[in-house]
């Protein structure tokens, strides 16, 4: 008897050697960064212990870190619920992306007094709670916009998609820098990249030749400025910059020369559906058209970006938050779905008129989007007829239905967490079974919609190989 429990002994602590040795091992990989290779050891142990504090912050880092967004909230949130300092930029980040901007504000806030009361420095997470604070402000205040159409390019050649006209001026460049020409073809706003920081320039024609760059007066010094256009008027400036002032990656400004000075005004941000989390820039007025352009890299894949165009307002025009409520306002901010913003159906029918013309063929085709189906770094798929193989157009219908169901849980999961962060005890304890239930549903249900999204991509490379 004595020798089978001393066996047991043994073999317990074999286990929690091994355990222990994973666990270092898997702490390593993170702190190298090696996030893909780490994931499965973090993701072992937190369903072994699930309330311990540390897995879930390693878990949920690597779940970002490898471009999981969707798993990664419920493991955070734990985290910061037990105060592990790392996991709060983390968790900030994620709720941001999410545009749940109060929710990013409220972890800001504790982050600082956490960090404050361990006598630690506070100043970028104060930085990042002023970017909150912001984009919280941005949110409420989103412009009621028609967007028209969208393409998606090759970031390397995305001013090709531009169409405008040459009462609007030209534009050249590559992605990561563009030169914007008058309509007199007299001036020039330029991108230079010097001393690792790109910044605008503007240069003058005399008779054949143009003078020195030089540089803009009264931009941004911190951060890139780039992607220049200025309106007829000579004097209002759209710019992007990627500064402190930015809700992330670029952003598009606007800002008008003081024609006394040769300073520029301060800039503006130009706030949302414009800007994103993402990188969005070079805003374009083709006043002759009436129609704006801008790019944006929001939901697109690596060397990927998608050209919006919209129907430029007279003077703004933003939602009422508390009246249209934040599920509409974040779902126009995000740009979801463009024919959402069709507000007023004769206006973008009109807009749609005036861009075919423009391009010169049948774009009208194209706003009759259905989806938008990246299959390779060559095709991306609208419309049902776009594919070749049934049984993928069965797998993606699949996908699109299980996205939508993935949507409605979130939405259901948030107004759950809502509830209970305001509950009495007695009705936290009702909702924490549910709240669990869905997480764990939501944390299914994702790995699922990966997974499908891939089988039907490679279901019709598979098909259109053969």
């Amino acid at each position: 008897m004595k020798k089978k429990y001393l066996l047991c002994l043994l073999a317990l602590a074999g286990s929690v050697v091994s355990g222990a040795q994973t666990l270092g091992k898997a702490r390593e990989l993170f702190r190298q960064g090696k996030y893909a290779e780490a994931i499965p050891t973090f993701q072992k142990l937190v369903k072994q212990s699930p309330s311990n504090a540390n897995y879930n912050y390693w878990y949920g880092a690597c779940c970002m870190e490898t471009g999981r967004d969707s798993l990664a909230m419920p493991y955070l949130e734990k985290a910061v619920k037990r105060k592990v300092l790392d996991a709060y930029p983390y968790l900030i980040e994620l709720q941001m992306n999410r545009y749940r901007y109060d929710d990013a504000v409220e972890t800001g806030e504790n982050y600082v007094e956490l960090l404050s009361a361990r006598k630690r420095d506070t100043a970028e997470a104060e930085a990042t709670l002023a970017r909150a604070r912001a984009a919280s402000l941005m949110l409420k205040g989103t412009e009621r916009v028609c967007v028209v159409d969208s393409f998606v390019v090759d970031k390397a050649d995305f001013l090709s998609a531009y169409r405008i006209d040459p009462e609007s001026g030209t534009l050249t460049g590559k992605d990561s820098t563009a030169t914007y020409e008058n309509e007199l073809g007299l001036r020039r706003y330029l991108s230079v990249a010097r001393n690792a920081r790109t910044t605008l320039y503007s240069s003058d024609k005399l008779l054949d030749e143009w003078t020195a760059p030089r540089p803009l007066d009264g931009l941004p010094d911190d951060g890139n400025n780039n992607y220049p256009y200025v309106l007829a008027d000579g004097t209002t400036l759209y710019f992007a910059n990627d500064g402190s002032q930015s809700l992330g990656g670029y952003d598009i400004f606007v800002t008008r020369l003081n024609t006394e000075t040769g300073r520029f005004l301060k800039p503006e941000n130009l706030g949302m559906p414009y800007n994103s989390p993402a990188n969005d820039y070079m805003m374009v007025i083709d006043e002759y058209n009436n129609l704006g352009w801008f790019a944006s890299d929001r939901y697109q894949p690596e060397g990927k970006v998608c050209v919006y165009v919209f129907v430029p307002n007279e003077s703004r025009r933003t939602f009422d938050y508390e009246q249209d409520g934040d599920s509409l306002v974040i779902a126009r901010a995000r740009l979801d779905n463009i024919r959402s913003t069709w507000d007023e159906p004769d206006v973008a029918a009109a807009a749609l008129a005036r861009l075919e013309a423009v391009v010169g063929a049948q774009v009208s085709a194209n706003v009759q989007h259905d989806f938008e189906f990246v299959v390779d770094d060559a095709r991306t798929y609208y419309r049902w007829d776009d594919f070749r193989s049934p049984e993928a157009q069965r797998l993606y219908r699949q996908y699109l239905r299980m996205r939508q169901e993935l949507f409605a849980l979130g939405d259901k999961l948030d107004g759950l967490r809502a509830r209970y962060a305001s509950a009495p005890e007695n009705d936290k304890a009702r909702l924490s079974p549910e709240i669990l239930d869905l997480e764990s549903r939501l944390e299914q249900k994702s790995g699922e919609l990966e997974a499908l999204e891939i089988k039907a991509r490679n279901t019709e490379i598979a098909h259109t190989n053969r």
